[in-house]
């Protein structure tokens, strides 16, 4: 029985190292947000999770009775997949699925294992091709038709262009802060720091706890950019170039890391789901 459980770990842990990012057919976003708050189909990639690992447990026990009950109920929510995508369900390997159930009504342990290592290698394969489009398309927040309010133009700006006249801001204050040109300088500084404090409110629709707050705005981040603010009032750029490093990589970097990968990845299908 050992050999059913290698199977197991194989099933649920082997399509790491081969993820393709192929686009998910168009029937499966009704399963979730926004045209369904409830998940089904990830609810449905659970239940066959735990169902596998039920027959699995109890063939390795020779708790039949059980077995049969979780290798009907994996049976069941098997075929689901099909009639909830139906691109998917001349992918299903239903004979071999009901080869399973037989094989658990027989005793035979031997027979469990070749057809459930078949409908296993179907989902192994199903997960390698479309698992991680689908936490790209359904599970990263989408910001897609966000709008912010720039505190310096007074504008509402998309999430890209706020992010462009915010970068724009910070490379000009360093170009005007090297040259010399002070004025120039401090005016790119001070829109850049209303711009950067500008960021809460979007932020702040998702990060509401505490905790999201004092790593993203936080007491730290508070005195860097006091101290960048009385940097650009003097034009010392030393200072400037500390603490605009600091905040790149503290705050800036880290919400790139989280959010902007995810971001790009999601550009290559498109905006709608």
């Amino acid at each position: 029985m050992r050999v059913l459980i290698a199977l197991l770990l194989v099933f649920t842990v082997s399509y790491g190292k081969n993820l393709k990012l192929k686009d998910t057919p168009p029937e499966l976003s009704n399963y979730y947000p926004p045209k369904s708050g409830k998940m089904e189909f990830l609810e449905l990639m659970h239940t066959l999770s735990v169902s596998m690992t039920g027959v699995v447990v109890n063939v390795r026990e020779k708790d039949w009775e059980n077995a049969k009950k979780w290798a009907e109920r994996l049976q069941r929510n098997y075929l689901r997949i099909g009639e909830m995508v139906g691109k998917w369900d001349k992918l299903l390997k239903k004979k071999e699925m009901e080869a399973v159930v037989r094989a658990v009504k027989e005793k035979n342990p031997s027979a469990v294992r070749m057809n459930l290592q078949t409908v296993g290698k179907s989902c192994v394969q199903c997960h390698k091709n479309y698992k991680l489009s689908a936490k790209v398309k359904f599970h990263s927040p989408d910001f897609t038709g966000m709008k912010l309010e720039d505190p310096v133009s007074g504008m509402k700006y998309s999430i890209e262009d706020y992010m462009k006249a915010m970068t724009d801001d910070m490379k000009r204050l360093k170009v005007y802060s090297i040259d010399g040109k002070k004025d120039r300088a401090r005016r790119a500084g001070f829109n850049f720091i209303k711009r950067f404090e500008g960021l809460t409110q979007m932020c702040g629709e998702c990060h509401t706890g505490k905790k999201s707050e004092d790593v993203y705005f936080g007491i730290d981040v508070e005195k860097r950019v006091t101290a960048l603010r009385e940097a650009v009032v003097n034009v010392d750029v030393i200072r400037i170039k500390r603490n605009l490093n600091w905040l790149s990589e503290n705050n800036c970097g880290k919400c790139h890391n989280v959010h902007e990968t995810p971001y790009l990845l999601r550009e290559k299908f498109g905006r709608k789901r």
